[in-house]
C-alpha cells in the first residue's frame, strides 16, 4: 500500500469510524505528515518498506523536540501501523517498537577525540571509505542536518571559496564555511569518485552512491551505526549526534548563541538553547567530581 493512501485511510478511520475529536485528528495528521515527508526523502513509497531502523532515524531526527512531542510522534506512527495490521493484515515490526528515553532528554555529543577516532577508522585507500568518511566529516564540520547534506546540489558547493549554501527548513538559505581539508576531500570526490559512479548518468545532486543515485538519510545512518559497532562505541550515535557535537563545541569555544542559531539554521533560538543545558550538565558533573575528590582528601 502507498504511504499516502495508508495515512489517508487511517485518518479517515479515526475521524469517521472512531469519531475522535477534531483536535486529535488534526494533531495526528500533522505528525503523520512529518512521517510521510521523511519517507519521501528516503524514496519510500510503499508503507511495507518501513522497518524499525527507519523509524529510529525518524524519531532521532526530531529529538530537538520536547519529550512529549517525540512521544506523540511515535504514538501516531505506531497507531498507524497497528491500524494497517488489523485492517489490511500489513504486518510490521514497528508495532512492537519502543524507545528507551533518558531522564534529561538532552542530545548526546562526541568529543573531538571521539570524532577523530571515527574518521580515522575509514580506509583512505578505498574510494567507498573515502566517500563515507567525507559524508560524516561534512556533517560534523558544517553542523548540517543529514537531509540537507543529501539534498545538496552541485551549485550549492563551492570548494574554491570553501562555502556551502545550505537550504534548510522552510526553504531558508544559510551560508556555511568549511575547512581546507574538507574542501579538498569534496573536490577529490567530485573530480574522481563521483565521475566514475555516474556511469554516464546526469545528476544535479552532489552526493550519489555507486549506482549513480542520490544518497539518502538511511545510507548515512547505516554508516554511523556500522562504525558504532566496529569501534565498540557505547554512546547511541546517529547523524544528528555529529550535528549536536558541532553545536556543543562551538559553544564550548565561546561562540555566542545567536551565531550558533544561524549556523544550525534554527528559526527559534529556544531550539538552540538546549545546547546550553548540555554545558550546565557538564559543569554540574565536574562540580560533583570535585566535591567527591575534596571529600576523599579530607577523609585521608
Amino acid at each position: 500500500m502507498q504511504v499516502e493512501q495508508a495515512i489517508e485511510n487511517y485518518l479517515y478511520h479515526i475521524r469517521v469510524i472512531e469519531q475522535k475529536p477534531v483536535s486529535t485528528v488534526k494533531s495526528y495528521a500533522n505528525d503523520l505528515k512529518k512521517y510521510q515527508n521523511y519517507l519521501k526523502e528516503l524514496n519510500i513509497s510503499n508503507i511495507q518498506e518501513v522497518d524499525s531502523l527507519i523509524l529510529m532515524d525518524f524519531i532521532t531526527s526530531n529529538n530537538h523536540l520536547a519529550k512529549s512531542s517525540q512521544a506523540h510522534l511515535l504514538t501516531a506512527v505506531k497507531n498507524l501501523h497497528n491500524y494497517l495490521l488489523i485492517n489490511y493484515n500489513i504486518s510490521n515490526e514497528i508495532c512492537n517498537f519502543s524507545i528507551k528515553r533518558s531522564k534529561t532528554n538532552l542530545p548526546s555529543f562526541l568529543s573531538i577525540d571521539e570524532v577523530k577516532r571515527i574518521l580515522n577508522s575509514f580506509d583512505e585507500t578505498d574510494e567507498k571509505d573515502l566517500f563515507e568518511r567525507l559524508l560524516i566529516q561534512l556533517i560534523f564540520v558544517s553542523g548540517a542536518r543529514v537531509s540537507e547534506i543529501c539534498d545538496l546540489n552541485i551549485k550549492q558547493v563551492n570548494t574554491v571559496h570553501k562555502i556551502l549554501r545550505i537550504i534548510g527548513k522552510g526553504n531558508r538559505e544559510r551560508i556555511v564555511l568549511i575547512d581546507n581539508d574538507t574542501a579538498e576531500r569534496l573536490e577529490y570526490y567530485y573530480n574522481n569518485i563521483r565521475v566514475n559512479w555516474l556511469k554516464g548518468k546526469d545528476s544535479n545532486y552532489y552526493f550519489i552512491n555507486k549506482l549513480g543515485n542520490k544518497v539518502n538519510r538511511q545510507y548515512i545512518y547505516k554508516i554511523i551505526k556500522r562504525k558504532q559497532q566496529e569501534l565498540d562505541i557505547k554512546k547511541d550515535i546517529s547523524p544528528h549526534t555529529f550535528r549536536h557535537s558541532f553545536a556543543t563545541h562551538l559553544l564550548d569555544s565561546d561562540v555566542d548563541l545567536r551565531s550558533v542559531q544561524e549556523l544550525l539554521g534554527h528559526s527559534d533560538i529556544s531550539t538552540t538553547q538546549i545546547y546550553t543545558h548540555i554545558q550546565k550538565k557538564q559543569l554540574k558533573q565536574a562540580y560533583s567530581k570535585l566535591k567527591r575528590a575534596s571529600k576523599e582528601i579530607e577523609d585521608e
